[in-house]
């Protein structure tokens, strides 16, 4: 099964979420203040963002708790407003404890939701709008569980850095809309080709990171080689244009090893990347791990 990523939360549902809750409160005390200048129109409360979270909660994508505290306090509000509503239709007027006590859960409504919006920049549960990968947000985070289990388990797994070839004299070429489109183009290519418990990262500017688990470097590599393969060869049709645009890439593989630290998996990765674009691109390099004296060596022949 390919790649998908199609249940998230994203900081823009979380923003409207709250403009939306905002806007009833708004209503709800216009009705309560002001019953017989405002029309007694059915308000609905806003349930998008709390049914999202219980179904993703059920799924295993998000914490449970998180998700039960939001409808937990989504439901105390809802219960508020209702009770002061029902007092204004018997001609009892809001008091200001009335209204404190529903100001005071909306306030805390309002807090949770922002605290899902600081888990999500330090999660990978947002997604890149432009490829539909994962944002770079959280990568640490899940490539570091990888080798926790690599080091408890021995499962192994790599990690392939990839990049446009080429991409300054693309952007001279094409503006930034048809470039977003081939950075979407390569990202299509990536998650029609990597198994769906793989994870896959854009960095920008055309720059992946690919997550590869229960997979040896010998099996990565040959399954980047693939993936170069079909890159090169799918034509990216522009909308406005009858040439079709063809991009190739470069990748870097590198698989860990005992000791490696989380920085030292992409540092591979990396420089296995820039040696593939230093032979000419479109080519895929495997880090190898070097003596003191051919790092050395390899260090002065990039600075000359």
């Amino acid at each position: 099964m390919a790649l998908q990523y199609a249940s998230t939360l994203s900081s823009d549902m979380l923003l409207s979420d709250i403009e939306a809750h905002i806007e009833w409160f708004g209503h709800i005390m216009r009705m309560a203040c002001f019953p017989q200048a405002v029309a007694q129109a059915p308000v609905e409360m806003p349930t998008a963002l709390v049914m999202w979270c219980i179904d993703a909660s059920a799924e295993g994508d998000m914490d449970a708790t998180a998700a039960h505290q939001l409808h937990r306090l989504h439901d105390e509000l809802s219960d508020e407003a209702a009770k002061m509503l029902r007092e204004a239709q018997t001609g009892v007027a809001a008091t200001l404890e009335s209204y404190n006590s529903i100001e005071h859960r909306l306030s805390a409504y309002i807090q949770q939701v922002r605290r899902l919006s600081e888990d999500l920049a330090g999660t990978s549960m947002g997604l890149d709008t432009v490829t539909g990968l994962r944002s770079v947000a959280g990568m640490k985070n899940e490539v570091a569980r990888e080798l926790d289990r690599r080091e408890r388990k021995g499962d192994p797994f790599c990690v392939c850095n990839l990049e446009v070839d080429f991409v300054s004299h693309l952007q001279t070429q094409h503006d930034r809309r048809t470039m977003d489109e081939i950075y979407a183009h390569v990202a299509g290519v990536l998650k029609k080709s990597i198994r769906s418990f793989d994870d896959g990262y854009h960095l920008g500017q055309g720059e992946f990171v690919l997550a590869l688990k229960h997979i040896d470097i010998l099996d990565a590599c040959s399954v980047m080689d693939r993936i170069r393969d079909q890159i090169s060869t799918a034509p990216l049709h522009v909308e406005g244009s009858f040439d079709a645009i063809y991009v190739t890439s470069s990748f870097g593989v590198a698989e860990p090893i005992p000791g490696d630290k989380i920085d030292d998996i992409f540092t591979n990765a990396k420089k296995a990347l820039q040696y593939a674009q230093q032979e000419g691109g479109n080519q895929v390099i495997q880090w190898k791990e070097q003596s003191a004296l051919q790092q050395y060596a390899a260090d002065v022949t990039t600075f000359d």
